[in-house]
């Protein structure tokens, strides 16, 4: 460690991704000393967090040795050589279990890596754990008959969203910058906007999925992280075609090809659907700041997203591929599966080929209002989430819809209408402090439009930096 310096945990806490693989590749920090304070914190706070289902001490040190090694040598693979990381354990990791959130998963070691995990560890991150998700990623809650109650760091009572749970729940408590994530439905954006993060949902399949999921139109890959300069970073080493994802050969990120003033719609109450009072109260100063995006010529005005939330076609294209694609595990495990995926099965049966069709029409028109609207704007800003995180251990908050056949989209609504058109999103934390329960404004942007939705991103970041004081509470 001769040469290196060594970071207070806070001090640590405090520097994002990219600041930290900076230090490396200028020999100021070890990428051994920092997985040590990864390794720490999220050893200190799993007592109260449940954020991991293993990690990975012994594999860890031994990556960061060795490219610890590399960095003495001036050898830099990328932004995020020897930065700690986090990966969601719904991605398999050469040699490792991955048993998505599951009793019925075989514990044996995986023999491939999921793309995103493969390029991550070719760039030089290091992976201290695999992180908890609901089974087979299948709400937006943190609750897994295989690993319990994931919680939030900001206040342990409260939800950590799900399904990239534990992700959610490490980066927002400091332990790593980044953390790998998926989402079809809001997976991502709905565990970052409740813990305090960043979460990026790039186009679908930019970053390409593999193995296939059963919702392959719907499922994206994708980084929570603690600034959108590690979001950024994430997506330049992930994105890119890969054969075992056909989709992925049609999502490369466009290059910025704006030309003539920037143009940003506000939602304020997307799809007729007003957040609560608190989340409005707390988001509308920082609207009412984008105003001074005029000086610097840009457009912003106000939007009416008046189209009714696709709630209905949402749930034919998830009930059908999760229900069909579970059943025979369904028949067989059921028992020891959750009793809300297990009842996914009958319900897919109710849909027969007609109505699977004409979802895909629904959808259809949904996406061409969609892409004809950010045709007009470069950008749309709106909440992630029209509540606060809810109790823990309840699938849906105080009066929700818990009988509904997707009891979580009932209170996700502005999250998964952008799986169905696949289009880029991200959510940013605002107003973030002790007592207060993080919220989140996300921006959405045109297919393949990543960069531009980051550039957007970043300047939001830096308009809501005074709102944000990172001390996360923690439990008595």
């Amino acid at each position: 460690m001769t040469g290196f310096r060594e970071l207070e945990l806070a001090e640590y806490q405090a520097l994002s991704g990219v600041e930290l693989g900076r230090m490396v590749a200028a020999r100021e920090v070890s990428p051994v000393h920092l997985a040590e304070s990864a390794l720490e914190l999220a050893a200190r706070d799993e007592a109260d967090l449940n954020a991991y289902v293993e990690l990975r001490r012994d594999a860890a040190l031994a990556e960061a040795s060795q490219l610890e090694a590399e960095a003495r040598d001036g050898r830099v693979r990328s932004a995020l050589h020897g930065v700690p990381i986090a990966s969601k354990d719904n991605m398999p990791i050469i040699g490792e279990p991955c048993l998505k959130g599951s009793r019925t998963s075989a514990a044996k070691p995986s023999t491939y890596a999921a793309p995103m995990v493969e390029r991550l560890q070719a760039a030089g991150a290091v992976i201290i754990g695999r992180t908890t998700t609901p089974e087979f990623g299948w709400k937006g809650t943190g609750i897994s008959p295989l690993t319990g109650v994931t919680r939030n760091p900001w206040d342990t009572s409260r939800n950590s969203g799900g399904s990239s749970a534990g992700s959610g729940s490490t980066v927002g408590a400091g332990a790593v910058p980044i953390a790998t994530g998926s989402d079809a439905g809001g997976s991502i954006r709905i565990p970052a906007a409740f813990s305090g993060a960043v979460g990026l949902k790039p186009t679908l399949s930019a970053i390409p999925v593999w193995p296939g999921t059963a919702n392959e139109s719907l499922s994206h890959a994708g980084p929570i992280t603690r600034s959108v300069a590690d979001a950024r970073a994430v997506l330049e080493i992930t994105a890119g075609p890969d054969p075992r994802d056909p989709q992925s050969f049609f999502a490369t990120p466009a290059a910025r090809t704006l030309t003539g003033h920037l143009r940003i719609g506000v939602v304020r109450a997307p799809f007729g659907i007003a957040p609560s009072s608190e989340v409005s109260e707390r988001l509308e100063p920082t609207l009412s700041a984008l105003r001074g995006w005029t000086a610097q010529g840009t457009l912003v005005e106000d939007v009416d997203v008046a189209t009714a939330v696709p709630r209905e076609v949402f749930e034919r294209l998830w009930v059908s591929g999760r229900g069909l694609t579970f059943a025979e595990l369904i028949e067989d495990r059921g028992d020891a599966m959750d009793p809300g995926l297990a009842r996914l099965l009958p319900l897919a049966r109710e849909y027969d080929v007609a109505d699977y069709l004409e979802g895909l029409q629904l959808r259809r028109a949904f996406n061409a209002e969609m892409f004809a609207l950010l045709e007009r704007y470069d950008a749309l800003i709106m909440p992630t989430m029209p509540l606060v995180a809810f109790d823990a251990d309840q699938e849906v908050p105080a009066g929700g819809e818990a009988d509904a056949k997707l009891p979580w989209i009932t209170w996700t609504p502005y999250t998964y209408p952008f799986n169905i058109t696949g289009q880029p999103a991200v959510t940013v934390p605002v107003d973030l402090g002790p007592g207060r329960l993080p919220v989140g404004l996300q921006v959405v942007g045109g297919w393949a439009r990543d960069l531009l939705v980051l550039d957007v991103a970043e300047r939001l970041e830096l308009l809501t930096a005074p709102t944000l004081e990172r001390t996360v509470a923690r439990p008595a």
